[in-house]
């Protein structure tokens, strides 16, 4: 055991080393990820958090322990999983006191030997901040977190010896108070004073005891806790002797007296051991006070009894007062470090995020976000960002000096902070660069306020005798294009390249005294692609480009080329003589030679593009054509060059690379496999239509999890074997091809029996998990599978058979995984069903929820049958479609993540409506129905305060109805919720209730305000009598917790008269009214 940083790592890899102690290691299991350098089994068991609640459930867990660190929960635990055979072993493992405690208490205190390493606050920091600082990353926040759980792990004892110490000073202190004639005043009664101070005096030992003990770490501080007892002994003893009449207490005094002195002997004894040869750091900072006050109190032992036991002197007060002060002088001194750790701690979690020269958001916080954001897959699709690069910082720097560097980097970040509010968005990311992340209601602004930052500048400008601008890139969110944030940085990273090249050129041009105005404009106007050109590569000798390519050819299956426009000079990898008719590979005279290997119908395409190039500012060089092979067969080509000009924009030269396309790589370098294209080569040998046989697609189940926990090299490893697992199952008639990362697809163009496509994927299931068993279930996964059979496929084409298979193998992942499939048309049709609302749904919300409608039904007190407020619903109908069941537009708008725009939509005019409401009926109240994304994906509580305080209505006019699903699952978001809903006064309904009766328990934990009857439950109630004396009984007992009961689904008057006996308190159905419109609502519903 011991603080981080204290080198118990070390210590513990040197004691599992030394092979005569024989000591195997006690692995523990950890939920954080596993990190790079790290192997899964050796360091920690790496779990995730349903592998801990599976340990918990069934009582194997021993102790666990949760960090909260700036990566969320992290969980340490050791557990009973069998490594541990007491009998057979012994075994050397790393944990906190908690930890400790609890395995003592799991293993029993004579199996469990605890070693706890100390070393000096200031020095465990010093060794933290120099590892972190030889990390490729520095992790300063993680650094600062592990020292913060230090102060929680290791503070009990440091609670307990300032407790006894507590007792110890006030038992003294009364024992003083009686000595000095002080506390007559206060207790006249003498006899009470009499017991007040042989009481105090035989008891303040045992305080000072106790402190030694908690003080001590050797075995032999159990010596404390024996000359406590003994203390206890003996005034029990005296006290009874005195209460029988037999001995007075004065008499018993020299036998308290010889304990006092033996305690003397041993506390000097085992400081000065604990303090000298076992380093204990607290016995070192006790010992002189220690020393201090046993000689106080033996001077005053031997005082009272030179005066013959008449009076006792002021040593050992004054003893214990100096002990006390010089114990809160060690407190101060030490409280006084605790702070300067404090203070580099906050100065090491501000140096984790924050720039010290700007103060703005630095490079660790820039790459949180970007972490944040491909976790957060809504949130991306809402973002966009801004690079900024500050132009010329290093012509500042040389010609200014670096400090009117910092200068010119601090006026910027002022001015971007002017520009873009948003501060804990705006981040400096290297160092002249600056990036600002936006989200989707500033999309439309970024224009302006870049045009603002410019015009800032400009004003900052005119007083510095430097030039300040920045150059600017942005850009947003697209589906199509855009996997992950850093496409949406690429894309940005893109544009500010541009501008900066263009401002370059700009001012090349401009500082020309050879060139006119007019072509001064036009060098203004020059393409994005001229902009990209390199000034640096315009040196470059045609001897120096040959033999670069000459030393690259050798390791590339492609052609590098280079031609010369200025000698008209052509340059290809001497391996293209063994491919193409090509005369030699360097030659003069270009384009007429080409005309000898380029395939004819193709050559004037290629003289037309090569044309373009010279005559027009483009650089870059992209055509597929043909060349001709040794025996003058056309092979397809792709030809890519970069064509680099002079400051004037005439073509230099042009580098680039042939590669063929013709025959493309058929077979995947991981798995062995091959390709999709092998795929594609392989149906177009077979006749069509395709009547017997099938396509099974097969994944991997979670793979992703796999390489993030495990690493890409072991994730390749499971998918070579994965590929070895399917390639034995296959027969000689059936092919498996590699599909995308995690994806294999089976052909089989014979079978006439969806059953082989069956019993093919359990075999190909049973070998997989032949292979985990066999590699110690290192890696425990899954494979699902999607059969399509050829039989009754309607569509012959490959992507069509494609889209099928995908759509099988996806809807086998859904149903739960590691399960087969068989393509249903009926169902596949119902998927693009699904598919073309979720895109009417997605345009409805765009364009300001066009087709969105709120319907509004009736809530009744049961006892008045008065309508007091009325459940929000949402409704949504569309031109292609007509009206959509709430049943089928509400899961997709909850899975395509709409339902949180769709949420704040309806939020808003529900309380809109009851804002008019309220003026027919004062304390009219609306609900409205919350989603479980909502509550997991947004802060859906500050939607409703927002909106409340929009609308100016109390928090009492509105009820959130949430599902028992919703709630009932062990999620921190949910828990949240209610903490916020409850704290801002808002009532809780569940809705639904009764379709499942084994969540009853858990309404004493929620504590809503309402309980709402699903129709369900009340329609077997009214019919069955059974089912309504459960329903009776069931709101007896809702009463009995004070919640408050709907029933719901109540559609005619004999129904009400049953359901009236329930005493419900609230009522709905469509005995008072049907969902309806709020025209409506006011014209029928309110007449009651």
């Amino acid at each position: 055991m011991g603080k981080s940083a204290s080198g118990k790592d070390h210590i513990y890899a040197r004691l599992a080393a030394h092979e005569g102690l024989g000591l195997k290691k006690l692995v523990l299991y950890t939920t954080r990820p596993i990190r790079a350098e790290e192997e899964n089994g050796k360091q920690y068991y790496f779990v995730d958090d349903k592998e801990l609640e599976e340990f918990r459930s069934s009582g194997n867990l021993i102790e666990a322990r949760a960090y909260h660190t700036v990566h969320g929960i992290w969980n340490y635990f050791t557990a009973d999983d069998g490594q541990v055979d007491l009998e057979n072993a012994d075994y050397l493992g790393i944990g906190t006191l908690e930890s400790y405690v609890k395995m003592r208490e799991y293993y029993g205190k004579e199996n469990v030997c605890p070693v706890y390493i100390e070393v000096e606050d200031g020095e465990r920091l010093a060794r933290a901040l120099k590892r972190e600082r030889g990390q490729e990353i520095p992790r300063y926040e993680e650094m600062c977190r592990r020292f913060l759980a230090d102060q929680e792990d290791f503070s009990e004892e440091t609670s307990k010896i300032f407790l006894n110490l507590g007792i110890f000073s006030l038992l003294i202190a009364l024992w003083s108070l009686k000595q000095c004639g002080f506390l007559q005043f206060l207790v006249p009664d003498g006899r009470t004073l009499y017991f007040i101070d042989f009481f105090t005096f035989y008891l303040f030992p045992v305080p000072f005891n106790f402190l030694l003990y908690d003080i001590c770490k050797s075995k032999f501080r159990k010596g404390a806790l024996f000359l406590s007892v003994s203390y206890l002994i003996n005034m029990g003893a005296a006290v009874f002797l005195q209460c029988m009449g037999i001995v007075d207490i004065f008499l018993i005094l020299p036998i308290t007296h010889l304990i006092m002195l033996v305690n003397a002997a041993y506390t000097i004894r085992l400081i000065h051991y604990e303090a000298k040869q076992l380093g204990n750091e607290l016995a070192r900072k006790f010992r002189y006070p220690m020393y201090l006050i046993m000689y106080f109190a033996l001077s005053e032992l031997l005082v009272y009894y030179i005066r013959r036991f008449q009076q006792t002197s002021v040593f050992l007060p004054l003893g214990t007062l100096l002990f006390i002060l010089m114990l809160i002088w060690i407190q101060v001194s030490q409280y006084y470090e605790q702070c300067i750790q404090k203070q580099k701690l906050i100065y090491f979690q501000k140096l984790a995020n924050i720039d010290m020269l700007t103060e703005a958001m630095n490079r660790n916080a820039y790459e949180n976000m970007i972490r944040y954001l491909d976790e957060q897959e809504l949130e991306l699709h809402t973002t966009g960002v801004v690079l900024l690069d500050l132009d010329n910082l290093k012509e500042i720097n040389d010609n200014f000096g670096h400090e009117k560097g910092d200068e010119a980097l601090k006026l910027c970040y002022q001015c971007i902070r002017q520009a873009f509010p948003s501060e804990q968005n705006c981040f400096r990311i290297g160092g002249d660069e600056f990036a600002y992340i936006f989200h989707k209601d500033e999309k439309e602004l970024i224009a302006d306020k870049i045009h603002k930052l410019e015009l800032l500048l400009n004003e900052k400008d005119q007083d510095l005798s430097y030039s300040l601008s920045v150059s600017s890139g942005y850009a947003y969110y697209q589906p199509d294009t855009d996997m992950d944030f850093k496409d949406i940085v690429r894309r940005s990273d893109t544009m500010l390249y541009r501008e900066k090249r263009r401002k370059k050129i700009s001012h090349s041009a401009s500082s020309h005294p050879m060139l006119s105005s007019g072509k001064q404009s036009r060098a203004q106007g020059i393409t994005d692609e001229l902009i990209t050109q390199e000034k640096k590569y315009q040196h470059i000798s045609p001897t120096e480009l040959c033999g670069i390519i000459d030393l690259l050819s050798p390791s590339t299956d492609d052609y590098l080329y280079f031609v010369d426009f200025r000698t008209d000079f052509y340059y290809i990898a001497p391996q293209s003589l063994e491919r193409f008719c090509v005369p030699q590979n360097a030659f003069y005279n270009v384009m007429e030679t080409h005309r000898d290997f380029v395939y004819a119908e193709d050559y004037p395409l290629l003289t037309a593009e090569f044309r373009d190039l010279l005559t027009t500012n483009r650089c870059i060089h992209n055509m597929e054509y043909r060349w001709l092979d040794l025996n003058r067969n056309p092979v397809w080509i792709n030809c890519r060059g970069y064509l680099v000009r002079d400051d004037y924009q005439k073509p230099l030269y042009m580098v680039g690379c042939i590669n063929e396309i013709g025959e493309k790589q058929k077979a995947d370098n991981i798995s062995g496999l091959f390709g999709e294209n092998g795929l594609i080569e392989y149906l177009k040998t077979q006749e069509t239509p395709l009547e017997n046989g099938f396509l099974l697609r097969l994944g991997i189940d979670n793979f992703k999890s796999i390489n993030e926990k495990f690493g890409w090299d072991y994730g390749d490893y499971i998918l070579r074997k994965t590929a070895e697992c399917i390639s034995h199952c296959i027969s000689g008639e059936q092919q498996v091809y590699k599909l995308s990362s995690d994806e294999f697809i089976i052909v089989d163009i014979t079978s006439d029996d969806k059953q082989t496509a069956v019993h093919l994927y359990n075999k190909i299931r049973e070998n997989i998990n032949q292979f985990i068993k066999k590699n110690h279930y290192t890696a425990i996964f899954t494979i699902s599978g999607g059969i399509l059979p050829f039989y009754n496929l309607l569509e012959s084409e490959y992507d069509e058979m494609m889209k099928r298979t995908d759509f099988s193998l996806n809807t086998a992942k859904k149903r739960g995984r590691n399960r087969y499939y068989i393509f249903n048309e009926q169902d596949y049709q119902r998927f693009l069903h699904l598919k073309d609302i979720s895109d009417v749904l997605h345009a409805a919300v765009i364009h300001d929820f066009r087709g969105f409608s709120v319907a509004l039904q009736p809530l009744v007190k049961a006892g008045c049958r008065q309508p007091f407020g009325a459940e929000t619903l949402m409704r949504f109908s569309s031109g292609q479609f007509g009206t959509i069941s709430p049943a089928e537009f509400i899961p997709i708008l909850e899975e395509s993540g709409l339902i949180i725009p769709a949420g704040r939509w309806i939020i808003r005019e529900a309380l809109q409506a009851c804002k008019k409401l309220r003026e027919t009926i004062p304390d009219f109240q609306v609900s409205i129905n919350i989603s479980q994304i909502q509550i997991e994906k947004s802060d859906v509580i500050q939607d409703i305060s927002a909106e409340l305080e929009n609308a100016k209505l109390p928090p009492e006019a509105l009820i959130v109805e949430l599902t028992e699903s919703a709630l009932l699952e062990d999620n921190s978001n949910a828990r949240h919720f209610l903490k916020e809903l409850r704290k801002a006064g808002i009532r809780l309904a569940l809705d639904d209730f009764g379709t499942g009766y084994s969540n009853f328990h858990y309404l004493n934990e929620l504590r809503p305000d309402i309980i709402k009857i699903d129709r369900s439950f009340t329609a077997k109630a009214i019919k069955d009598a059974k089912e309504y004396d459960l329903l009776k009984r069931f709101c007896t007992m809702i009463h009995r917790l004070n919640i408050k009961i709907c029933i719901e689904g109540v559609e005619t008057e004999d129904e009400w008269e049953k359901i009236r006996l329930l005493d419900p308190d609230y009522s709905q159905g469509y005995l008072w009214g049907k969902p309806c419109s709020f025209d409506e609502l006011l014209q029928k519903g309110l007449r009651v």
